[in-house]
């Protein structure tokens, strides 16, 4: 059975992963706007911001499946978005050094034909290790942290910085795409027949 999906988000990242796995989808930014103290649990937060970009997207369709995510970082029970500036960068740098944080990524999967909707969330725990001072200018040179929640791209030169992931790998990268290949098959859409 062949389903129109669409992905609501303009993640680089999210595209490529779906793509990795042979989905074929097409993009629709959702525009709901976030309310970051909605739920103060993170991950229930991150589930319901999940959903409601989803939502937002499935009302401008009558029979497709929408797939909506939302990434946190967690460090000491806070939320770590983008760096403000290069020192917030360095701040958060610092405070990752050889320790460790989580990383979780809601998901929703909306059926608008069938009105279904799946909420839920991966997970993983990633350790930095110790990093020197010059390690951490050098990076911060690059310009990369300063786009990025937690201030590394795990796919991109931060790659170097880490020491482990434990959990859930593509929920670091923004989409935990075990849980969503189980879900879209529960939904009829098989993946891995394309």
């Amino acid at each position: 059975m062949t389903r129109k999906i669409i992905l609501a988000s303009k993640s680089p990242r999210r595209k490529v992963l779906l793509e990795q796995i042979g989905l074929k989808f097409e993009i629709c930014e959702s525009e709901y706007e976030e309310d970051m103290g909605a739920i103060s649990d993170p991950h229930e937060l991150v589930k319901f911001l999940a959903l409601n970009k989803a939502r937002d997207v499935a009302k401008h369709y009558d029979d497709a499946i929408i797939i909506g995510a939302d990434t946190f970082v967690i460090f000491n029970d806070k939320f770590i978005g983008k760096p403000k500036d290069e020192n917030d960068a360095r701040k958060i740098l610092q405070n990752f050094s050889g320790k460790e944080h989580e990383v979780v990524t809601g998901f929703a999967i909306i059926d608008t034909k069938n009105n279904i909707e799946i909420n839920d969330v991966g997970t993983a725990l990633v350790k930095f290790r110790k990093l020197t001072e010059e390690e951490i200018e050098s990076y911060i040179a690059t310009g990369e942290p300063m786009t990025r929640a937690g201030a590394y791209g795990l796919m991109e030169k931060a790659a170097v910085l880490i020491d482990s992931i434990n959990g859930d790998f593509y929920s670091v990268i923004g989409l935990p795409l075990n849980k969503i290949y189980t879900n879209l098959s529960k939904l009829g859409v098989d993946v891995l027949k394309t």
